[in-house]
């Protein structure tokens, strides 16, 4: 458990577990090493957000299957059945290529590096892959290596998954439980819900997807990697003005299969007028995919809006930040509703049993820490826009964006815990000697920020034709984007102003 406040070595799992989500990338020289592949830096890497780095549980696991018999350790690991044949179709194998060992699944690749590349790609945006306390689960299992010791609830995992399931569906609204749906990370969620109204909407002709707003890396490769045939996704920046999407759906509404957009944005943390967007796909028969992981559903109301709503529970519902888990919840007004129920599960991997055990656990904890973090970012934000150092910043009650945030804003709740801001100073004089938390990721207890730009679009930060994109989009690529956390404000405060 991360003190108040100290530095961590580079590679460093934060929160002392082997599940951890998080991992120290404590001055900008790292950020840049991780973003180049530097071994130095890789080699460093204890922990990692999973999606992105293979744990070491599961390198673990691998290697003692490959020294059974069993595959080559550089083969996938893979939960089901159903992911092993996903992952097969989309590279282009037969199923002759899958085998199961024992309860879980592999592809034999030969030890092709290009397809080991591939199917690294495909794990890593759809989320499917197997976790790290499945492998601690079968290391102990198969192995007798002593599993890590942590807090979970007890029950199977259809009662834990049904207790989430209840927490849920109190704050997203669902007309029933069962509406909503888990899945082993908030990026699985997303690909079986966008495959399924993919699925739907072929069939109608409608093979367009718009991207509104600067999505998540993973939520816009998706779109882009199983795009059908001459239908690449229309990419639309300005979320606060939407005359360009109105132009766009004029002009190509008869193909469009849905659109897509984070409420708010990230890293902007722009909520654009939801009620209009709602509007304009039911003018044009387009599916309507809305995400408020940003701030938690805890804080907006969003699902009344959306055909389907998206929900990464690794941010705020896992505090711990050593949970991967996500759910997608139906809209039962949806003119979508009656055809998503039979197929919004057939691309999806359910969490395991240990997963859900501990998100049980966490879920409890979610709403104290969602009012922690929000009686926090407020007084946060207040002096970040007030210190000499900080040029901007953003967050949800940032003009204009705040009016449509607080139309949709729950009774009594608040902000989220995201503040984006950008200096007036070289970035590393700032970072480099912090000991906030340096992390990817966020919605954890304990306060944590990262040079977002750099980890999302270091494609764009490092050329200055990508800089000069950026900016003319109102985006520093040097900007920090902060994850607010439990400690108390004056804590955190007086480390932000330490190093500003």
């Amino acid at each position: 458990m991360p003190e108040l406040f100290k530095s961590y070595p580079l590679g460093d799992p934060v929160n002392g577990s082997p599940h951890s989500v998080c991992v120290s990338l404590p001055t900008m020289a790292d950020v840049i090493g991780y973003e180049e592949k530097d071994p130095k830096v890789l080699s460093s890497f204890t922990a990692g957000y999973p999606r992105f780095f293979r744990n070491p549980l599961i390198t673990d696991l691998s290697v003692r299957l490959e020294q059974e018999g069993c595959m080559m350790a550089t083969d996938p690991l893979l939960p089901s059945e159903a992911v092993a044949r996903d992952l097969s179709h989309f590279l282009g194998l037969n199923d002759h290529s899958i085998a199961p060992i024992e309860e879980i699944w592999t592809i034999r690749l030969h030890g092709d590096p290009e397809i080991q590349k591939e199917a690294g790609i495909f794990l890593q945006h759809t989320g499917a892959g197997l976790s790290s306390r499945e492998a601690g689960h079968f290391l102990q299992k198969w192995f007798d290596v002593p599993e890590f010791e942590e807090e979970r609830r007890s029950g199977s995992a259809e009662e834990n998954g049904a207790v989430i399931r209840s927490h849920l569906h109190s704050v997203y609204g669902t007309a029933a439980e069962s509406d909503i749906r888990l899945f082993r990370s908030g990026m699985n969620a997303f690909y079986t819900g966008f495959r399924a109204l993919q699925s739907i909407q072929m069939d109608r002709g409608r093979d367009l997807w718009i991207q509104l707003g600067w999505l998540y890396v993973d939520t816009a490769r998706i779109l882009e990697r199983f795009a059908l045939p001459n239908a690449d996704p229309i990419q639309l920046y300005e979320v606060m003005d939407l005359s360009e999407l109105k132009d766009t759906l004029a002009e190509h509404g008869h193909r469009v299969a849905g659109i897509v957009t984070e409420v708010p944005t990230n890293p902007l943390v722009q909520t654009p007028d939801v009620e209009q967007l709602r509007e304009l796909a039911d003018k044009y028969k387009a599916a309507l995919i809305l995400d408020p992981t940003l701030v938690s559903p805890h804080n907006l109301n969003v699902l009344k809006y959306a055909d389907l709503h998206i929900n990464s529970l690794t941010k705020y519902a896992a505090s711990e930040a050593d949970v991967m888990m996500g759910a997608l919840a139906l809209n039962a007004e949806s003119p979508f509703y009656d055809d998503l129920l039979p197929v919004v599960s057939a691309f999806g991997s359910r969490p395991s049993d240990g997963d859900l055990g501990r998100m049980a656990i966490q879920i409890d904890r979610y709403p104290e820490t969602i009012r922690q973090i929000n009686a926090s970012t407020g007084k946060i934000a207040e002096f970040l826009a007030n210190h000499k150092s900080v040029d901007s910043i953003f967050w949800a009650h940032n003009q204009p964006a705040a009016y449509n945030y607080n139309w949709l804003q729950h009774r009594e709740a608040g902000p989220g815990g995201i503040i984006s801001f950008s200096l007036n100073k070289p970035v590393a004089e700032f970072y480099d000697p912090s000991c906030i938390v340096k992390s990817p990721s966020f919605g954890a207890r304990f306060t944590m920020m990262c040079p977002f730009m750099y980890l999302a679009h270091y494609d764009m930060v490092k050329t200055a034709k990508g800089r000069a994109i950026l900016k003319k989009h109102g985006i520093d690529p040097d900007l920090i984007r902060l994850s607010v956390g439990t400690e108390p404000v004056e804590a955190i405060i007086a480390e932000l102003g330490r190093t500003l």
